[in-house]
């Protein structure tokens, strides 16, 4: 009976291996992924969850179970915080992503801006390519077969004079590669983030499924709900050839007073 039970395993392992290698050739590939500017866990604001005992580790399982339920493969952030609380106590990556994510990459801490990408696959030749100012995209590499998908966690500045060359770094820079899943902050009004459509990429915010208020506070302080024009700041950009579907940028009760995050299906066809 042992011999058979390890015989069928075998069997499995080799017909999983086989699909595998060759998925690149005639499967498409569906991930899950997301992206969500953070606000260092304190709104938009420096310092980390201001609440303290009792209230800080209430608001630490809030994020951890947000972070659980979504089951994203690919989870990308802006404006981490390398510690959770103002007393810096809690480490955010150990206490929120380690127990979910085998890998987690993150770029350089500066002042504001912190990116990063959490996920179960392995990326490789991990860098960092600069924006003006202190932003930049977080970049790595995932090989699916003889194919490589770049995954980037990137921020663009919302400052006037930094805005646009920034803008056209980060599409210069997608045109470089094949298949790509760029996830971000843009600090974009409408028409500069159709520039990704122009480029003849997807987008999942303001794409066929429309636009998503992502600037949740600034709706909020004007007294606004909904879709409203130039509101749709965070995306999820792809090269042609993944799809992308049930795109999302559901309410968290987290950082609603400043970000959403954006959630999306992608099929990544060969």
């Amino acid at each position: 009976m042992i011999k058979r039970v390890t015989g069928l395993f075998g069997l499995l392992a080799l017909t999983c291996a086989t699909a595998f290698g060759q998925l690149p050739d005639n499967l498409p590939l569906r991930i899950k992924v997301g992206v969500y500017n953070i606000g260092h866990f304190n709104q938009g604001r420096l310092g980390g969850f201001q609440g303290e005992g009792k209230m800080m580790r209430a608001e630490l399982f809030r994020w951890k179970s947000w972070i659980a339920q979504q089951g994203l493969d690919i989870f990308a952030v802006n404006e981490w915080n390398t510690y959770f609380d103002k007393d810096s106590t809690v480490n955010a990556a150990a206490e929120l992503l380690k127990p979910f994510y085998q890998n987690v990459y993150f770029g350089k801490e500066n002042r504001w801006i912190y990116n990063g990408i959490a996920t179960n696959y392995s990326l490789t030749n991990i860098r960092q390519e600069k924006w003006d100012g202190d932003y930049y995209a977080v970049l790595g590499d995932l090989k699916i077969g003889d194919k490589i998908i770049t995954i980037i966690s990137s921020h663009i500045p919302w400052q006037k004079e930094w805005h646009n060359s920034s803008m056209d770094a980060l599409l210069a820079e997608l045109k470089k590669h094949e298949y790509f899943i760029c996830m971000g902050d843009m600090n974009a009004v409408d028409k500069v983030q159709l520039k990704f459509k122009e480029a003849g990429f997807n987008m999942a915010n303001g794409d066929a499924q429309g636009w998503f208020a992502t600037a949740a506070g600034t709706n909020a302080a004007e007294g606004r709900v909904g879709a409203v024009p130039n509101r749709s700041i965070d995306n999820i950009v792809t090269s042609s050839n993944i799809k992308i579907m049930n795109v999302s940028a559901p309410f968290t009760h987290l950082n609603d007073l400043d970000h959403l995050p954006i959630l999306a299906d992608l099929i990544v066809t060969w």
